[in-house]
C-alpha cells in the first residue's frame, strides 16, 4: 500500500464529496429488535452480537493455540514471496492447501500483466464457504511480498493472511453448520496478489491483483442466478493490513458505510481487554478520518462496495524494511487481533456458539 500525502484543504473536500457522497445510497438505519442488539448491514443483513458470558465462552473454547497458530500458518508465510517468483508460488500453495482441507471453494484468478520489470504472472486466491450463496461476507489480505532485500513482510502482510487462515480453521464447525443452513449469506476470504508495486508505486505499478478482480468479478454471474454479479453479491469488504506490531491502531475510514461495523470491533476491543487482562489500550480508536490510503478496497471502493479497512497507522516503524520481520511482531497483539476477528465473523454471520466444553477438533485439520 502506499501511505498518500494528505492534501490542501479544499482538495481534502472535494475527495470527502466523491468518496463519501458516492455511498449515501448504502446508508440504511440502525434498528434494535426483540432478540438482542442488531445493526443493518450495507445490504440489509443482520449483526448479532455476543453478550459477555458467550464472549467468555468464545474465548475459553477449543481453539488453534497462540504456537500452532504460529508455527503452521503464519510461519510458512514468513518467506520472500515477490510475484511471479518461487517464494510466491510456496506460499500460494501453503494458503491453497489449508483451505481445501478445510472443505473452502477454492478459485485461482491467474493473470498476466506488463510491469516495469516485464510481464509478470499474478494469482489471487478466492476461498468461497459456499459459491451458490447471493451474499458474500469478504475478509481479504495481500499475500505477496515487495521487492525488497531481505523483506519479509511480516506486517505486511504475512500476519494479516494468517488470520483469515485461522478463523477458516478455528471456526471450522461452526461455518459448517452455516453451510448447512438455510441462509442466503456465506463467508469468502481474498488473498491478493500483486498488491505491491514492482519498482515505484503509480496507478498501473500497484495494485495489480485487486484492479484484475474487481473488474473480473463485477462482470461475473453467480452460480445458479440470473444476473446477480459476485461484486454485487459483496455485503462487506474487510481488508486486513499491517498487523503485528505492538504500535497498531485503527481508525475509522468510512463512518457512513460500515461506520456501526467499526463501532462494534471497538466494543468487542475493549470487552475481550477486559475480559482477557492482557492489554493496556485498545487497538481501535475513537478517530474518524477520510482515507488517504492506496491499497486493495480502491478498486473495489470505486465500484461501489462497501468497505471497512482495518490498517494500521501510523504505519508500524518497520514498514517497507528489513526489520518487518518475526522478531518484531508482538504475539499479545496477534493474539487479541485473533480473538476480535473470529468474535466479529461469529456475529455477522450468526454462526452457532459451540459448548466450551467441546473437544476440539483442529488436530485433525493441522
Amino acid at each position: 500500500m502506499r501511505r498518500a500525502a494528505r492534501p490542501c484543504e479544499a482538495h481534502r473536500e472535494i475527495y470527502k464529496k466523491l468518496v463519501l457522497g458516492f455511498f449515501k445510497v448504502f446508508l440504511l438505519p440502525q434498528k434494535t429488535s426483540a432478540y438482542g442488539k442488531e445493526k443493518k448491514s450495507p445490504s440489509g443483513g443482520l449483526l448479532k452480537e455476543l453478550n459477555k458470558q458467550q464472549l467468555m465462552c468464545f474465548i475459553s473454547s477449543p481453539s488453534l493455540s497462540l504456537a500452532t497458530f504460529r508455527d503452521k500458518l503464519l510461519a510458512p508465510i514468513l518467506v520472500e514471496r515477490v510475484s511471479g517468483t518461487y517464494g510466491n508460488y510456496i506460499v500460494r500453495q501453503h494458503i491453497v492447501s489449508i483451505l481445501r482441507s478445510s472443505g473452502w471453494h477454492i478459485d485461482l484468478d491467474t493473470f498476466y500483466s506488463t510491469t516495469p520489470d516485464g510481464i509478470v504472472e499474478f494469482t489471487n486466491i478466492i476461498a468461497t464457504l459456499d459459491p451458490t450463496r447471493k451474499r458474500r461476507l469478504v475478509l481479504a489480505c495481500h499475500y505477496d511480498s515487495k521487492k525488497l532485500v531481505n523483506f519479509i513482510g511480516a506486517t505486511d502482510s504475512a500476519v494479516s493472511c494468517a488470520i483469515l487462515l485461522d478463523i477458516a480453521i478455528s471456526l471450522k464447525q461452526q461455518l459448517d453448520n452455516l453451510k448447512s443452513r438455510a441462509d442466503d449469506i456465506t463467508l469468502q476470504l481474498i488473498f491478493f496478489d500483486g498488491e505491491e508495486a514492482i519498482r515505484d508505486w503509480t496507478s498501473t505499478d500497484s495494485l495489480y491483483g485487486s484492479r484484475h478482480l474487481a473488474m473480473r468479478m463485477s462482470n461475473t454471474i453467480i452460480q445458479g442466478q440470473r444476473s446477480l454479479t459476485e461484486l454485487q453479491a459483496i455485503d462487506m469488504m474487510v481488508l486486513l493490513d499491517l498487523i503485528g506490531a505492538e504500535t497498531l491502531q485503527f481508525q475509522n475510514y468510512f463512518q457512513q458505510t460500515t461506520g456501526s461495523y467499526y463501532n462494534r470491533l471497538r466494543t468487542i476491543d475493549y470487552e475481550l481487554m477486559k475480559l482477557t487482562n492482557d492489554r493496556s489500550w485498545p487497538l481501535f480508536t475513537s478517530s474518524v478520518t477520510p482515507s488517504y490510503i492506496m491499497d486493495d478496497h480502491v478498486p473495489f471502493l470505486q465500484l461501489g462496495v462497501p468497505i471497512l479497512h482495518l490498517i494500521s497507522y501510523p504505519f508500524p516503524g518497520v514498514w517497507h524494511t528489513s526489520h518487518d520481520n518475526e522478531e518484531n511482531l508482538d504475539y499479545p497483539t496477534v493474539q487479541h487481533m485473533r480473538n476480535i476477528m473470529k468474535v466479529f465473523v461469529v456475529e455477522y454471520l450468526h454462526l452457532k456458539q459451540i459448548n466450551c466444553q467441546e473437544t476440539s477438533i483442529f488436530h485433525l485439520i493441522l
